[in-house]
């Protein structure tokens, strides 16, 4: 999956975003209406407890009074058994984001809401490369989540998830941001688990296995949510570099460039330092990919390499992946 994408961090994970600072974003589709959005103002954690674990007690209540109603459990019921995840309500028409590996092949899909009703859902679409799928219950009762897709996430800040088996939050903490995947400590995590911070807004989802603390981040989660609602496909850029972060720098190092690629095409070379992109400043793998997956198929993206102490434009070709490769 390293080249999927077309920028991992040399940690040989897949993709998924950096942002700047804002307000979380709500997100609400509909047929008539794709996409709207509403700002909301996180709400401060203030602790009054002397003592810290009382404190992260009262945090825990307040997002779980929070957010337990927007987040199902999922149950993928296959011909080898039975497959247990999570999932969000991003809309209020019932429209639910999970793993798109949770409920692969299964022969029907079950949400369980916070009330204990069961509900049959339907697949709207997939995306394998992201890992990202959207199905839908027949319901409208229930609240959508509140997408921080502009979080300015730090190492060591509060993850939190729902933990289905004991309904309550479990308290977790962020162990890197400096790749496109959110990294996570979080002893709740399963497949389609959301990751939210101390305001009550999510910041990734948990992808995979549910066991590698990988999440993809709200960005994406938004970016590819939207597609499969309005298109029923995710389309993904792709420029066939491996990358990491320069230490000390705000740049990033290509340590591998895949043979045939837009990036070897365009002349990119193992060890080049990347700074920019079109204008806009790299400073790690994220920030290189989020930046890449909002540039136009087709189109000539200027990338500022530093080479051997000298710096040059390299156009390189922004090309549509093609899942099926």
């Amino acid at each position: 999956g390293a080249l999927t994408i077309g920028i991992v961090s040399s940690q040989g994970i897949s993709p998924t975003v950096e942002t700047s600072n804002a307000a979380p974003l709500m997100v609400a589709l509909s047929p008539g209406n794709p996409l709207s959005t509403e700002r909301q103002e996180p709400v401060a954690t203030e602790f009054t407890a002397e003592d810290p674990s009382q404190g992260e007690a009262l945090l825990a209540a307040r997002v779980h009074d929070q957010v337990a109603a927007s987040l199902p459990r999922i149950t993928a019921v296959t011909s080898a058994g039975m497959r247990e995840g999570s999932g969000m309500f991003v809309t209020d028409n019932g429209h639910i984001v999970t793993s798109a590996g949770l409920i692969d092949s299964a022969e029907y899909v079950l949400a369980w809401t916070e009330d204990g009703q069961r509900w049959k859902a339907h697949l709207v679409a997939t995306d394998p490369v992201s890992d990202i799928a959207v199905i839908q219950i027949e319901s409208v009762d229930w609240p959508s989540v509140s997408l921080d897709v502009g979080a300015d996430l730090r190492d060591g800040q509060y993850a939190l998830a729902l933990d289905h088996d004991h309904d309550s939050i479990a308290i977790g903490e962020v162990i890197s941001v400096t790749s496109p995947l959110l990294e996570v400590e979080q002893s709740a995590a399963v497949p389609g688990s959301a990751i939210i911070d101390d305001t009550g807004a999510v910041i990734a989802m948990i992808i995979g296995n549910g066991t590698n603390r990988h999440g993809a981040r709200a960005w994406m989660l938004e970016q590819v949510t939207v597609d499969l609602i309005t298109s029923s496909r995710a389309a993904h850029n792709w420029l066939g570099l491996v990358v990491s972060r320069e230490a000390a720098k705000d740049m990033v190092v290509v340590t591998s460039v895949a043979e045939g690629s837009p990036a070897a095409q365009a002349g990119l070379r193992t060890g080049d330092l990347i700074d920019s992109f079109d204008g806009d400043p790299i400073v790690d793998a994220a920030s290189l990919h989020r930046q890449l997956q909002h540039a136009e198929p087709g189109e000539d993206a200027a990338l500022t390499v530093t080479r051997d102490g000298s710096r040059r434009i390299i156009l390189a070709t922004v090309t549509e992946l093609d899942p099926q490769e």
